[in-house]
């Protein structure tokens, strides 16, 4: 378990920090070498439309996308140390996942009314907002709303209040609203707020088309990135590992016992401390960048979305254990249907492990299921919120959940029927057999 006795606290705050400069260093000269003009790149960003799919690596730049993530991770982090927010394994899934997707969606001004509304919230119930931080933190997956009704061309003049007036209403509806949608797939979809977010946006893009608004479909990709963010990742995956081993007393003690928890509704920083998590996120983290390389996949936008979400709910329920037979039926899937191109098989896996408490509870088997019924699902269903959540395969992945527990558990609960009646029928006959014996005796 985690060692903060004595100094150990301080030398291990000293470590990260050192190694976390020497990363900011080494990506800070990489810019300065490309002439990236960052600032300009950012306002790129922000004044940029932002529904699926749309690379901020290739409105801004790497320099922009990077100083975009850093902004709102550090903004994410500024609330939680004055809300005086205990970090947990859902506060490190939050954080990683936000700061993934704000090079594929999210930035620093079309997230800030979905706080707001999430403010108003805690204000109208009589409650603190670091309740709801969470919930809304995660609710900035419907931040292209935002930005398609701001920034979009031939829009009218109260464009922008119109944005921000839909921003505070997301916020504000999206905590009583999940609470409710998790109930559907009893906590088996870790992307709660995507299937939330799902059906918020469906409901949206429904209101928005009957008055005439439709969203442009993008596809925007980077692919000259590759190598940069291959070594970025890569050094703050080893930063986590080597932090995590330190934490643990110089071991790995422990860590198979982490990686055989089923997953559900498991906060891995309250059961097994920080040092083992942080190493299960750093180790999750190659796993995660090692399935788009076998699939011939360059890191981009999207991806590192993926990749830093498997990284978060590392913290909260993933393990290689529980995430690997989910990316094999992704994978089974579309090698057998041959209608997929490798990059959403490689998107749709990274973010089909939200499913990886199937795999925990009910085996290697139903995980794989489970993987390959993602892939044909999340193909089917972008079309209702119009690629305006950035979940989309959290929404999958609750429609999948929902679907597949009455049926897992009708099948095994008249298993383990057949397998009573079994020994049952067992027992009895060999009472009979030991009857006999004495009888003959």
């Amino acid at each position: 378990m985690d060692n903060f006795k004595g100094e150990r606290e301080v030398r291990i705050y000293e470590l990260a920090v050192t190694l976390f400069a020497i990363t900011v260093f080494a990506f800070g000269c990489y810019v300065f070498h490309l002439k990236e003009n960052v600032f300009e790149g950012l306002i790129r960003i922000i004044s940029s439309p932002a529904a699926l799919i749309t690379d901020f690596l290739v409105i801004g730049g790497i320099g922009a996308g990077f100083l975009n993530s850093m902004l709102i991770f550090f903004f994410n982090l500024f609330l939680i140390r004055i809300l005086n927010i205990k970090i947990n394994g859902l506060i490190l899934a939050s954080m990683f996942t936000t700061f993934g997707f704000s090079f594929f969606g999210k930035n620093i001004l079309n997230i800030l009314p979905i706080y707001i509304g999430g403010i108003l919230y805690s204000k109208y119930e009589g409650i603190m907002f670091r309740d709801v931080f969470v919930p809304v933190s995660f609710a900035s997956a419907l931040a292209p709303f935002i930005s398609e009704i701001a920034f979009r061309t031939n829009t009218f003049e109260f464009s922008y209040l119109n944005a921000v007036s839909l921003g505070i209403i997301i916020g504000f509806i999206i905590t009583p609203l999940a609470a409710k949608m998790k109930s559907f797939h009893e906590g088996y979809n870790l992307y709660n707020l995507g299937f939330t977010a799902g059906i918020l946006g469906a409901v949206f893009n429904s209101i928005l088309k009957t008055y005439g608004f439709e969203v442009a479909s993008r596809r925007l990709l980077s692919t000259e990135f590759d190598l940069a963010l291959k070594i970025i990742c890569s050094g703050i995956f080893i930063l986590l590992i080597i932090n995590g081993f330190f934490i643990n007393n110089c071991s790995f003690k422990g860590y198979k016992k982490l990686c055989a928890d089923n997953g559900l509704e498991a906060d891995f920083v309250e059961k097994y401390g920080f040092g083992l998590t942080f190493i299960n996120m750093g180790i999750m983290g190659f796993i995660a960048i090692a399935f788009p390389l076998i699939l011939r996949q360059t890191l981009n936008g999207p991806m590192l979305a993926g990749v830093f979400t498997v990284v978060g709910f590392s913290a909260h329920g993933k393990t290689y254990l529980n995430t690997i037979p989910i990316l094999l039926g992704v994978l089974f899937a579309g090698v057998t249907s041959g209608s997929y191109d490798y990059f959403t098989l490689a998107l749709s896996g990274l973010f089909g492990t939200s499913l990886a408490p199937i795999t925990g509870v009910f085996g290697i088997f139903w995980g794989f299921v489970a993987g390959w019924l993602h892939l044909a699902v999340v193909n089917s269903i972008g079309v209702l919120h119009g690629g305006m959540n950035l979940y989309n395969n959290g929404f999958s992945a609750g429609i999948v959940a929902g679907f597949m527990l009455p049926i897992v558990r009708t099948l095994n609960s008249q298993a383990a029927k057949r397998e009573m009646q079994f020994l049952k029928k067992r027992k009895e006959i060999m009472e009979i057999i030991e009857k006999r014996k004495i009888k003959n005796e």
